[in-house]
């Protein structure tokens, strides 16, 4: 399991990967972070996933899971970096192909798919979509299980945001996936096969596509937005091994 950054989403995970028998490498520039006494500091020239303690690797977040990810094989990339942590993947692994493109009009498009039973808002500083189902003033339970029903309204949920997303890709006929993380915990993890659905699809994209990668669970989401670059803007890395 591969966790970028060592916070409180990673401490809480780390006991229950370790009695899974996960081995943990924890990529953060920060050799003090939470779980810094729990690990030992590893460089990416030594082993990371020996057995014994878990590795700490410092560094920036996604440049360093870039390099881990073209060398190494994992079943479970844990997100705990603030942003949309496989949009600014699919951006370095694009080798300079991705260019963020926020845009008003998706933004107005996902909040007339939500017809006012959710809200979608933009972030101004880099174009990122986030968007809920939850407009009320009660937050969602950590442990909710993500069913059918609402633990908040107690009423069955009239929509699935990762569905809502789905279909908005579709209807803008842009090149795109949304990413459901699988559960663990309280916490969402991106598994092996989800990264692989990320390279192919970066693989697949020809200058001037509208690209969308999305993250979602049943109520909430989050998406980024992109436009492949014209020109020697860089070759794709998506090919690489992992």
């Amino acid at each position: 399991m591969l966790c970028l950054g060592g916070g409180s989403i990673c401490s809480a995970l780390m006991d229950p990967l370790l009695g899974m028998g996960c081995g943990v490498a924890v990529v953060d520039r920060d050799r003090r972070c939470q779980v810094a006494e729990r690990c030992q500091v590893r460089t990416l020239d030594e082993d990371i996933w020996a057995e014994g303690r878990p590795s700490l690797v410092l560094g920036e977040a996604i440049t360093t899971a870039e390099e881990i990810l073209d060398r190494s094989e994992i079943d479970l990339l844990v997100p705990s970096i603030p942003g949309h942590a496989m949009g600014r993947l699919a951006m370095a692994w694009s080798g300079g192909r991705l260019s963020p493109r926020g845009s008003t009009a998706v933004l107005d498009s996902l909040n007339s798919a939500l017809s006012g039973r959710g809200l979608a808002a933009m972030d101004p500083e880099n174009g990122t979509l986030v968007c809920t189902l939850n407009t009320g003033p009660v937050r969602c339970p950590a442990d909710c299980p993500q069913g059918e029903v609402c633990p908040i309204t107690g009423r069955p949920r009239e929509l699935d945001m990762d569905q809502v997303l789905k279909g908005l890709i579709g209807q803008l006929s842009l090149k795109g996936l949304v990413i459901r993380p699988m559960r663990l915990g309280n916490y969402g993890v991106i598994t092996d096969g989800q990264l692989k659905e990320v390279r192919a699809l970066l693989n697949g994209l020809e200058e001037g596509d509208a690209v969308a990668i999305a993250t979602s669970c049943a109520c909430h989401g989050i998406m980024n937005t992109f436009k492949v670059r014209y020109g020697d803007g860089g070759e794709g890395r998506g090919h690489g091994g992992q």
